[in-house]
C-alpha cells in the first residue's frame, strides 16, 4: 500500500505542475519551478519523478487508465441493459470526476505536441478496444471512427463547456443522428 506522504507529494507536485504548464508553457517549466511551487526540494522531486517528462508520462498514463476504466464501467452498464441515457446518469460521478479532476492535467498536457499525440493515440486505442467489446457483430473501421470520433467529441465538449448536456440535449442529440442515419 502506498504512504499516504508520498500520495499527497505527488499530488501536490501534479498540481504545480499542471498550474506551471498552464500559465508558463512546458518549454518554460523547470524541476526548479515545480519544486518551489510544491514547497519541496529539488531532491524530494528526484525521489517521485526523473523529470518533467516522467511526471508528463504518470499524468498521462493516469488519464487513460481512469478513461479505461470509467468506459469499462459504461460498457458493462450497457451489457446489463441501461439503455445509453440512463447509462450516462448512471456515470455522472464519473463525468464530474473528468470536470472537477481531469479538466485541467487534460489541458496541460494538449498543450504540449508530443503528450498531446500520445494522449489522442491512447485514447483512440482505448476506445476502438471498449467499442469493439461493444459490438455485438464484427465491426468495421468506419463504425470505429465515427463512433470513436463522436465519443471524443462528446469528451473535448465536456472539457470546454465545463458542464454536462441535459437529458434534453441528449435527446435532440440521438434524434439528429438518427436523422443523419436515415433511421
Amino acid at each position: 500500500m502506498t504512504d499516504f506522504r508520498i500520495k499527497k507529494t505527488d499530488d501536490v507536485i501534479t498540481k504545480s505542475f499542471v498550474d506551471l504548464v498552464i500559465e508558463n508553457g512546458f518549454d518554460n517549466v523547470t524541476v526548479k519551478d515545480i519544486a518551489l511551487r510544491s514547497l519541496i526540494s529539488r531532491k524530494t522531486f528526484y525521489l517521485h519523478y526523473d523529470d518533467k517528462f516522467a511526471l508528463t508520462d504518470a499524468i498521462l498514463q493516469d488519464i487513460l487508465t481512469w478513461l479505461d476504466e470509467t468506459l469499462e464501467k459504461r460498457r458493462l452498464l450497457i451489457n446489463q441493459g441501461v439503455v445509453l441515457s440512463n447509462a450516462i446518469s448512471k456515470l455522472e460521478p464519473e463525468l464530474r470526476q473528468l470536470l472537477t479532476c481531469w479538466r485541467r492535467p487534460i489541458n496541460a498536457i494538449m498543450t504540449i505536441p508530443q503528450a498531446k499525440m500520445r494522449l489522442m493515440d491512447g485514447l483512440k486505442d482505448i476506445l476502438g478496444r471498449h467499442l469493439q467489446a461493444a459490438f455485438k457483430h464484427p465491426e468495421s473501421d468506419l463504425e470505429i471512427n465515427v463512433i470513436g470520433g463522436m465519443m471524443l467529441g462528446m469528451t473535448e465538449y465536456y472539457l470546454q463547456i465545463n458542464d454536462f448536456p441535459s437529458g434534453e440535449e441528449l435527446k435532440q442529440l440521438s434524434s439528429s443522428i438518427r436523422l443523419i442515419l436515415g433511421e
